[in-house]
């Protein structure tokens, strides 16, 4: 017994050993960084994002033993895919202000930095003096509203809107989504529930509610949501109205997208059926169903909340 304890333990010393020579990730070249921030904001987003985040992977001893060596790799390889401060030139001026204020969002919401990774690295915990600062130079970059207002913006508008006008009682047939879900054509007859305006792609929606989901409002049964009902966001461009220069109104359609409240049906997607219809072609979005991920992502700030980030309006 002592002999084959001793090979045993031989053989665990010798495994992790070697995984101590074993390259976890990778760290490919930098092409470029998040210098437009502030000194402070870069650096608590160094301590707190880059191990998952960059191009610039710290990989401790522990990190390097069986089982941990592959939950790391996997980690760090979807962090970057989501999200790479290494390659910082390759987003577009409206992807990144999209990104910064989903930082925002998931740190105040404490999703971000894990509490797993940051238990192992205190240093990565982001103090309300952090945060402040985060929050400050993000909300900061909202000093223009992006407004279309001028003569060419109307244009291209008015072609838009002769062009819906001239098509719209033409025959349309529109693909279901990559997960099979179909288009619902009467969403034009819904009510209201809300609507909201995005700051970081200067966007206004219009959030509407199928019967089951306005009956839901009116009984105030909302979490959860009930099975049936359906949520849907009809999202424009906006511009200024060259009758009311104050105005700030819907230019250009962008998309539709839908929530759809199955609990059976869509058991393995936090209870929902997610969709999005781009263009006035309504083109599905998403090349195949594991589109939803992203979906589901972006709404678990508010999964508390069943998964919806509107909250009705006041309608007295």
């Amino acid at each position: 017994m002592k002999k084959l304890m001793i090979v045993v333990i031989l053989a665990v010393s010798i495994i992790a050993t070697g995984y101590q020579f074993k390259d976890v990730v990778s760290n490919p070249p930098v092409t470029s960084d998040f210098t437009e921030a502030p000194t402070e904001v870069r650096e608590i987003m160094r301590a707190s994002c880059y191990d998952c985040h960059s191009n610039e992977t710290k990989i401790s001893f522990y990190n390097k033993l069986p089982i941990i060596a592959e939950l790391v790799k996997k980690d760090v390889e979807e962090g970057r895919a989501k999200l790479n401060f290494s390659e910082w030139d390759k987003y577009s001026e409206k992807e990144k202000k999209t990104i910064l204020y989903n930082i925002l969002t998931k740190i105040k919401k404490n999703i971000m930095p894990p509490k797993g990774y940051s238990f192992i690295h205190p240093e990565a915990e982001i103090s309300d003096q952090g945060l402040i600062a985060i929050e400050t130079y993000i909300k900061g970059l909202d000093n223009s509203l992006g407004v279309k207002n001028s003569n060419k913006d109307e244009l291209e508008f008015e072609n838009d809107y002769n062009h819906w006008t001239n098509n719209k009682n033409k025959k349309k047939v529109v693909k279901n989504a990559p997960n099979g879900i179909a288009f619902p054509n009467d969403y034009r007859s819904w009510q209201v529930v809300s609507s909201s305006f995005r700051k970081d792609n200067n966007t206004l929606r219009v959030i509407l509610g199928n019967d089951i989901a306005i009956k839901a409002i009116n009984e105030n049964k909302i979490n959860p949501w009930p099975d049936g009902a359906i949520l849907g966001k009809v999202v424009w461009n906006q511009r200024s109205d060259e009758n009311w220069e104050a105005a700030i109104i819907p230019s250009s359609f962008i998309h539709a997208e839908f929530m759809f409240k199955d609990s059976k049906k869509f058991e393995n997607t936090k209870d929902w059926g997610w969709a999005r219809w781009v263009g006035e072609e309504l083109a599905p979005f998403g090349k195949n169903p594991s589109f939803t991920q992203s979906c589901i992502e972006c709404h678990t700030p508010v999964k508390n909340r069943d998964y919806v980030f509107s909250t009705p309006s006041i309608f007295p």
